[in-house]
């Protein structure tokens, strides 16, 4: 896996982080950090993205990707709001 770092400052004193991991040729995850606020996740899987919460379960999983359990995957995917396509 690839992991690349951004830095995007909105306006003077205000700036989120994302970093984007390539997990397989067309499946990225990005994790939005912002400070002050919970963080965030998209999985990008081809055209399609599902927004969940960045938290230590999803942390966990994603760091033992190659191990994990799928079942534990799709617990927290199911999390997401909504899927868009």
């Amino acid at each position: 896996m690839f992991t690349q770092m951004q830095i995007f400052e909105v306006e003077p004193g205000y700036s989120y982080v994302v970093e984007r991991t390539q997990i397989i040729d067309g499946v990225y995850l990005e994790v939005f950090k912002q400070p002050g606020y919970e963080d965030d996740a998209i999985l990008y899987i081809g055209d399609n993205e599902i927004l969940f919460k960045w938290e230590d379960e999803a942390r966990s999983i994603f760091s033992e990707l190659d191990t994990a359990d799928p079942i534990e995957l799709l617990a927290i995917l199911a999390q997401a709001p909504k899927v868009l396509a």
